[in-house]
């Protein structure tokens, strides 16, 4: 039976199963730095030895929050994403193609995270301010449902139902952006 709890490479923790299906690929599952290694020589593009696994800044309120830091490079790019580690869940992507600068993602990653953290769209009742949300959807594999992260916080679509419906009356505008939009 496999052990998809360990690197096949390097025995650190798992992120990427790849092979086993209809391409006859050996089935193996590999840690960020593993997969992106291998990426990296069937892609020919450098990988970078500056890779932080964490980044710390500022909220607007001066308490410092800590981001997981995630590099993944595919076949048709790379992306760089910051996920806060704590109770809340803001996060900032940056996706580019295998020819992007390394440095200069990182730096426009950075941009985005402080820019989510100087903005606040949601009171502390959790109510909206200054009628305009930005968040993101993510699914919630223990509830079986999506739920919208503003300002870090999840919302259920009922609870932001609510919200919204305080609206009632007014005119609205939804905007989708791909995840490496910059919306606002």
């Amino acid at each position: 039976m496999r052990n998809y709890e360990a690197c096949d490479i390097c025995g650190k923790v798992p992120k990427v199963h790849i092979g086993g299906g209809k391409d006859n690929l050996p089935d193996r599952s590999l840690c960020c730095n593993c997969y992106n290694r291998e990426m990296a020589d069937m892609y020919a593009v450098e990988m970078p030895d500056n890779v932080p696994e964490r980044l710390t800044f500022n909220d607007k309120n001066g308490k410092p929050r800590d981001f997981e830091i995630e590099f993944m490079i595919f076949g048709t790019g790379k992306s760089l994403i910051a996920t806060e580690i704590g109770k809340l869940m803001r996060r900032a992507d940056v996706w580019g193609i295998l020819d992007d600068d390394f440095d200069d993602m990182l730096a426009l990653l950075k941009k985005r995270i402080k820019k989510a953290l100087s903005v606040n769209y949601m009171n502390p009742d959790r109510s909206i301010k200054d009628g305009k949300l930005v968040g993101y959807i993510d699914y919630d594999s223990e509830k079986d449902d999506y739920v919208i992260f503003i300002d870090g916080k999840p919302f259920s679509w009922d609870e932001l139902g609510r919200n919204v419906s305080t609206y009632e009356g007014w005119k609205i505008k939804i905007e989708f952006g791909s995840i490496s939009d910059d919306l606002d």
